[in-house]
């Protein structure tokens, strides 16, 4: 009896494989240290932008995602290192996984073919589309641009949106069906976040709603991960997820999602400022030259020269008159329709600074 269940075991794991349908245990995913724990128990970093101008536009153009089905994001590292272990991807696509207030936002700011764009991705516990596995990563990336030397975060605006289509793979055909938002916690005035939608599969896109119920987990930017986390993004190994933002992965998922559409037309960013602000001395116009003589030149009786009034007194110096150059900055010109400004939900619960 029990040989006969074995076989019948056997039999039914080849049928399995034949139709493709079988689900094997998801036990290579590797932590850096085995530091593994609950997904539900990872503490989400408190809201942290880079330093500097940096930090300005990962806050002026944080997302919202709206998260129509499948899980929520979660936070997948904590400030001691520990990873998320995921779910098994059995039962509901969002079964287990719909807690509004775990998530986390990562953002990091890079650069493609000399253009500035910010990354920006949540992680999934678990994706139940046809690959069916622990962990993944949605990702979006901001393209921006400013002409000007020293920009402030104002000056920028966006040109493009990039939305993950896969691991490695983006769709920047549909940039223009972007939404935009006026954000959450003043982080800038005007239409600047995207809406980013997402139903349980594999990508994301533009939004068709609008951000009143858009999820808007706290952003912690890649320079302010504490150093056990970033190590624990380093180096973890997964399976089949991959994270986009790594040290070894962020150039890649840049380059990936790059097009250089958004970018017709407009003047390579400012990157040598100093020369360029460095006026340039004229030189002075060369004066023909006399032709020389071939006879000796004749004397000419010496004439005592009349003095001549000074145009000023020698004695007093005048203080030189400064220059000043009208610098206004242009009006920040949004692409993308106009969408009534909505108040987000708050972030998520307050958590200590790691």
């Amino acid at each position: 009896m029990l040989r006969h269940s074995f076989k019948s075991l056997i039999l039914l794991g080849l049928t399995s494989l034949a139709s493709g349908s079988v689900l094997y245990a998801r036990g290579e995913d590797i932590a850096v240290g085995g530091k593994w724990k609950a997904h539900d128990q990872i503490t989400a970093f408190q809201q942290q932008a880079s330093d500097g101008i940096e930090g300005e536009i990962e806050l002026r153009f944080k997302p919202g995602l709206n998260d129509g089905s499948g899980c929520f994001p979660y936070a997948a590292v904590d400030k001691d290192g520990f990873h998320g272990e995921g779910l098994r991807p059995t039962g509901k696509s969002g079964g287990d996984c719909r807690d509004g207030t775990k998530g986390q936002l990562y953002a990091r700011v890079g650069t493609s073919n000399g253009r500035t764009g910010i990354l920006y991705s949540w992680y999934l516990p678990k994706v139940q589309n046809a690959e069916k596995h622990k962990h993944y990563y949605l990702t979006t990336v901001v393209w921006v641009h400013s002409d000007k030397c020293d920009p402030v975060a104002d000056d920028y605006r966006v040109v493009g949106v990039s939305y993950s289509t896969g691991k490695e793979t983006y769709d920047t055909s549909v940039s223009g069906q972007t939404l935009y938002s006026s954000g959450d916690s003043g982080s800038g005035p005007g239409n600047t976040h995207a809406i980013v939608g997402y139903d349980g599969q594999m990508n994301v896109f533009p939004s068709k709603d609008g951000a009143d119920y858009a999820l808007n987990p706290p952003m912690i930017s890649w320079k302010k991960l504490s150093q056990p986390a970033s190590e624990q993004f380093n180096g973890v190994q997964y399976e089949h997820a991959r994270c986009p933002f790594t040290d070894n992965n962020i150039q890649a998922s840049l380059d990936a999602a790059f097009n250089a559409n958004f970018y017709t037309g407009l003047a390579p960013e400012a990157d040598n400022c100093n020369a360029a602000d460095t006026p340039t001395p004229s030189t002075p116009a060369t004066q023909p030259e006399e032709p020389v003589s071939s006879s000796p030149p004749e004397a000419t009786p010496s004439t005592p020269s009349t003095p001549t009034e000074p145009a000023s007194d020698p004695t007093t110096s005048t203080p030189p008159t400064p220059s000043t150059t009208d610098t206004g900055d242009d009006d920040l010109i949004e692409d993308g329709p106009e969408i009534a400004a909505s108040s987000l939900p708050a972030d998520a619960t307050y958590t200590p600074t790691p």
